[in-house]
Parts: C-alpha cells; structure tokens; sequence
C-alpha cells in the first residue's frame, strides 16, 4: 500500500474523520494562528504512519515541531472550545491541490455541563484577551505567554521520501498549513451561553486559518532513528 493510501486509511480509523470534507472559512480577521517551527527531524525507521504499516529503513519522515500562537483581534475577550476538528495540509510544487498530512478531531462538548455552569471556566475553554478589553470580570482560565494571544504546540508528519509510492520531497520547497474547527458547540448553544456570560466576552465557535510555512527540504537531509536520541551521520 502507498504511503498516500496509509495515511488516507490510519487517519480514517483513528481520526474517524473524512479527510476530504471542506471547511469553511473563517470570520476574516478576528481570531488569526501564527506558526512557528521547531527543530526539525528526517526520521529513518518512523513508526508513526499508521498501525499496520511496516517501516523501512530507506524511507524518510520529517517530524516537524510547530508552535501556534493564537491572537484575538477583537476588542472582546473569546473563549475557544478544547473540542475541535483540526487538519494539517500541504502543497507541493507542480500539485494542483494539497496533500492532506493530517485530519482529525480532539474532544466532545458536555452541552449540558456547559448550560449549567455560570461563568465560563477552565476545563472547556481557553481564553484569550481582547486587544482592548480593560474589564477585570474575565476569569483567568490559561497562561497567557504574550499580550492578547495565547500558545498551543502540535506536531507534523511529513513524508519526504517513499520508495514503494515513488515520492520524493528532497531539495523542493514545500508550504504547509492548518485549519482548526472550533464549531463543536451547537449555535444555539453558543447563543444561549453568549446571552449569559456576556459580561465576561464571547465563545467563539468559528473556523480559523493559520498562516502558511514554507519549508526547503534539504537534497540530502541529516537522517536519525527517531526512536533512538542519537543522530546518524
């Protein structure tokens, strides 16, 4: 089976999520995810594509770090639901449409844990201040690292090299990108929680767009056992 096809099927099972669902696009400009990169692996032998994919030693996967830093671009605070859908893409030169690297879901809303509580709180939501909101009713729910934002780390898996598939990343330039879907609360509810939390800012269940990294796969990548912490020269 192709690396493609391995990833298409894993993601099906473990995620349980259609990767070729389409999602909407966001509200333009209130809720925006800047990614920064990590240090970078090109794993040799990586066991992570799927449960019954058997790993080669020829083949190359770059496990990417990435940090995403939220920011709230209204004057509000917002909380964002824990519970979301979330999908890594990328686009490679001469591909007219992007390779889905990752898709899947994390979590499910309690909706009536959440109608019976009185003021928004921690275990559902992050929160992020508003860029100019003085109000001192909002409860301090995550560390907030930088004004009005607010981080959350993910990892990317990459395929750079596949023999059996005849894919092969070295030396290009490619560009990746992630969607995160935060409407896992019903709009009703969203509504009827809005009404009531008012004085402390709003639930922001809406879809939001990162910006893109663009990443140099180099010609011959500095390849280790990623389940070994020594590198191989």
């Amino acid at each position: 089976m192709s690396l493609k096809a391995t990833l298409f099927v894993s993601l099906l099972v473990v995620g349980g999520v259609d990767t070729h669902a389409q999602i909407p696009g966001a509200v333009a400009g209130e809720v925006a995810i800047v990614l920064r990169e990590g240090q970078a692996d090109y794993c040799l032998d990586f066991q992570g594509r799927g449960r019954n994919s058997t790993p080669r030693p020829s083949d190359i996967m770059l496990r990417l770090p990435v940090r995403l830093r939220y920011q709230n671009h209204r004057s509000d605070t917002i909380y964002l639901p824990h519970a979301y859908q979330w999908l890594w893409r990328m686009l490679v030169p001469g591909q007219n449409e992007p390779t889905i690297l990752r898709n899947a879901r994390i979590g499910a809303p309690d909706v009536k844990s959440l109608l019976a509580l009185s003021r928004p709180e921690a275990g559902p939501f992050w929160v992020i201040a508003g860029e100019k909101d003085a109000s001192t009713t909002a409860p301090n729910l995550s560390v907030l690292k930088y004004k009005d934002t607010v981080e959350d780390n993910d990892t990317v898996l990459i395929p750079v090299l596949d023999r059996s598939s005849g894919l092969d990343l070295r030396g290009k330039t490619v560009q990746i990108a992630m969607t995160r879907d935060f409407r896992s609360i019903p709009p009703n509810v969203v509504e009827t929680l809005n009404e009531k939390w008012k004085d402390y800012g709003i639930v922001w269940a809406q879809v939001v767009e990162s910006d893109t990294l663009t990443l140099r796969i180099p010609e011959q990548p500095l390849t280790r056992n990623c389940n070994s912490p020594t590198k191989i020269n």
